[in-house]
């Protein structure tokens, strides 16, 4: 159930970012000003997403976790709530306050007004988020996962319907922002439809419980949120919309697949919780072993298919205004990879109640991408008379992938030393294998024949994805079993089946 609940993230997410693509691929193609209205949105989607940090704080991990365990959910409920409504609003409070001060105070402004209507735009789609969260986390905890992800599916689809109808009317640039409001209702009005759980009074023992678990993982999702949207800002500010808009839209892409690493993580936190509640060490080990075997078979001929098809893929995906975001594309997938076979073993430390271990892993990760960043984004400091690397896009891309890095070395060291889990020689295999069959359709579809329309793009991937599994399998580490796992998760009647079955029970309640 674990596989096709999985199944059934991917698809989810994998159904969103085609629509967000949609979305970006609309404006790239057919927007006056391409390169304005997505680095617009770079910056504001960036800038505001920082002080999200407020609304998180590490109480939704918490409350994945005590519900998981088995506490009461209408206490844990209630619990929650409250705590989300006060973080809520000291948000929004520090968003408005920090823009005075930089205005008022320190007398500097934005590179343009329509910089700060967007940001004004933007906390009102984070809060939203933050309101919608209270609900979806619910549903996560509880391992409901048809109902936790449809919510996102009907956001992505108003947002997109959205921006192909300003796009083509020719509204102006700030009306793409708009488009985040309109998703984030949608997505409030839907999480809230399907919520039927009870909510009690806040219990105080409760929330001290979940304040012991959120205090170290806070400083993780802290650092998380500095970590992946200071990058956006730096570009902006240091560079201009144009090299924004580059990184940006490598950046989405590049998420894309980070939805299969994220899909996983999803379920393993509260099916790890429980297993170290029943103290079933043993099978817990095996789980992340085995994650991780799949995370890695899955993703590694994705990151590199992305970058070894590289021109061909901003070719088709986006425009060939675009072909300054080449060398982006070739670095930044890799961060997806680290994070994936990093995300069982960190997942392992949070469900055995270890969560100082995710903290460190993140404040490692943030000081080496905040230095990076810093060092490798901007051309100078005027201020400070510096000459700095001035790579932008690219320098944001090279501090991401090194943070992840560096992060997954990390985690893995904990993990040995904890339970000797060893190095996992089976993504060796995956490594060479996608590497070659990369390098093969790199040579096919580069030299031979050239790739110039989108469904020949699709069979170059089939190609490249073929080869890979026809290497893994004559070195017997793609088996039999391996492939009737897939065909059953992916089968589409059980998977209609789960999610009809979750829906009803959700109105019988």
């Amino acid at each position: 159930m674990i596989a096709r609940k999985s199944a059934l993230v991917v698809l989810t997410n994998g159904l969103t970012g085609l629509l967000n693509y949609v979305a970006l691929y609309v404006i790239a193609r057919f927007y006056i000003f391409p390169k304005f209205a997505i680095g617009l949105l770079n910056f504001s989607i960036g800038f505001a997403a920082i002080f999200s940090i407020i609304a998180n704080l590490g109480f939704p991990s918490a409350h994945i976790k005590r519900v998981s365990e088995g506490k009461d959910i209408g206490k844990c409920n209630a619990t929650f709530f409250t705590i989300r409504l006060v973080l809520i609003s000291l948000m929004t409070i520090a968003t408005f306050s920090s823009i005075f001060i930089w205005r008022h105070v320190l007398h500097r402004g934005f590179q343009s007004e329509l910089q700060e209507i967007s940001v004004y735009i933007m906390l009102s789609y984070y809060i939203l988020l933050a309101l919608s969260q209270n609900f979806t986390v619910t549903y996560r905890a509880k391992k409901e996962i048809a109902i936790s992800q449809l919510p996102m599916v009907f956001e992505a689809t108003a947002r997109t319907l959205a921006t192909i109808y300003f796009v083509f009317m020719n509204y102006p640039v700030i009306y793409i922002v708009y488009t985040y409001i309109i998703g984030g209702f949608i997505l409030f009005l839907s999480s809230y439809y399907f919520f039927k759980e009870p909510v009690e009074k806040p219990n105080k023992e409760i929330f001290l419980s979940y304040l012991k678990f959120a205090i170290p993982v806070s400083l993780a999702s802290v650092s998380y949120i500095i970590m992946t949207n200071l990058d956006k800002v730096l570009v902006q500010l240091f560079w201009s919309y144009n090299e924004g808009a580059d990184y940006f839209s490598i950046v989405r892409i590049s998420r894309y697949i980070n939805n299969i690493t994220v899909a996983f993580g999803m379920l393993l936190l509260p099916t790890i919780s429980y297993m170290a509640v029943m103290d079933r060490g043993k099978e817990l080990k095996e789980l992340s072993i085995k994650a991780e075997r799949y995370l890695s078979m899955i993703l590694m001929p994705i990151v590199f298919i992305m970058i070894f098809l590289a021109k061909p893929i901003i070719h088709i995906m986006l425009t060939d205004k675009f072909y300054t975001a080449i060398p982006i594309l070739q670095i930044l997938p890799l961060f997806a990879l680290f994070d994936a076979l990093e995300r069982p073993y960190g997942t392992q430390l949070l469900g055995l109640d270890m969560p100082k271990f995710s903290r460190n892993r993140m404040l490692l990760m943030l000081s080496i991408n905040t230095v990076l960043n810093i060092i490798l984004i901007p051309r100078d400091i005027r201020s400070l008379n510096i000459r700095l690397a001035g790579m932008a896009g690219e320098g944001a891309a090279i501090a991401t992938v090194v943070a992840y890095f560096a992060g997954l070395v990390y985690t893995r060291i904990v993990v040995y030393r904890l339970n000797k889990t060893g190095f996992n020689f089976a993504v060796i295999k995956h490594f060479f294998a996608a590497i070659i069959s990369g390098m093969i359709s790199n040579y096919i579809f580069t030299r031979i024949y050239i790739i110039s329309r989108w469904y020949e793009l699709v069979f170059a991937g089939i190609v490249a994805l073929a080869i890979y599994v026809a290497i893994l399998a004559i070195i017997r580490e793609f088996r039999k079993e391996d492939m009737e796992l897939f065909l059953d998760t992916a089968n589409p009647l059980k998977m209609f089946g789960y999610i009809k079955d979750e829906i009803n029970s959700k109105r019988t309640k």
